[in-house]
């Protein structure tokens, strides 16, 4: 079996931004801050597009790892790659190396240290075995903190659009002037769902 075909059950968004963090010589922690400096940007999209090639991970899940970034931006990023990909030397090999380095770690125990625990898993875990809570990582502990906001500015959207939708109720004549707030609305929580993994992104504005 060779190196690849065991990478790809193993590797991980977080593996792939260790990885292309030390081949563009830049900090983990600078990949997941919103810094947008040259060497940074380029560093940040070559793993949007490593994690989109190795991983099977969604757009919204892999911007959950780096910080919470929503799927357009992981789009755009995944993109921009491409380009420079095609374009830019020192960028590929930059690239090249930190996607070797990736499927060579991912065939090693240390690849089950750097693996992606979605929030929810790690929240289960802890209610489950609250004994265990001081196990968990820095990194879960913001990926948790992360998700209920989220969350949380989830419920504050849908809790409008439920208004938006009693005023259309009580006030049809006026539908023609909701009808913009409404499908706003509607999209801004259907990108939400999307983000946090329980809908899928929707192709165009719906029809209210």
């Amino acid at each position: 079996m060779t190196i690849v075909a065991v990478a790809h059950r193993h590797i991980s968004v977080r593996l792939i931004i260790y990885a292309v963090a030390d081949s563009f010589g830049v900090t983990v922690q600078d990949m997941r801050a919103r810094r947008r400096d040259g060497k940074v940007y380029h560093a940040r999209a070559a793993a949007c597009l490593l994690a989109r090639e190795l991983t099977g991970r969604t757009y919204p899940q892999i911007g959950r790892v780096l910080a919470g970034r929503d799927h357009t931006t992981i789009i755009h990023a995944v993109e921009r790659a491409r380009e420079m990909l095609a374009s830019d030397d020192d960028f590929k090999l930059a690239y090249t190396a930190a996607k070797m380095a990736v499927e060579t770690i991912a065939a090693t125990k240390l690849a089950e240290l750097l693996r992606d625990d979605e929030p929810s898993v790690v929240a289960a875990r802890i209610c489950e075995y609250p004994s265990q809570a001081n196990r968990v990582s820095t990194w879960e502990i913001i990926s948790m903190a992360a998700r209920l906001v989220a969350l949380e500015e989830l419920a504050a959207d849908a809790f409008k659009l439920l208004a938006d939708l009693d005023l259309l109720v009580e006030q049809p004549a006026s539908a023609l002037e909701l009808r913009g707030p409404l499908t706003s609305r509607i999209t801004s929580v259907a990108e939400s769902l999307a983000s946090l993994g329980y809908a899928n992104q929707p192709e165009g504005a719906p029809n209210v």
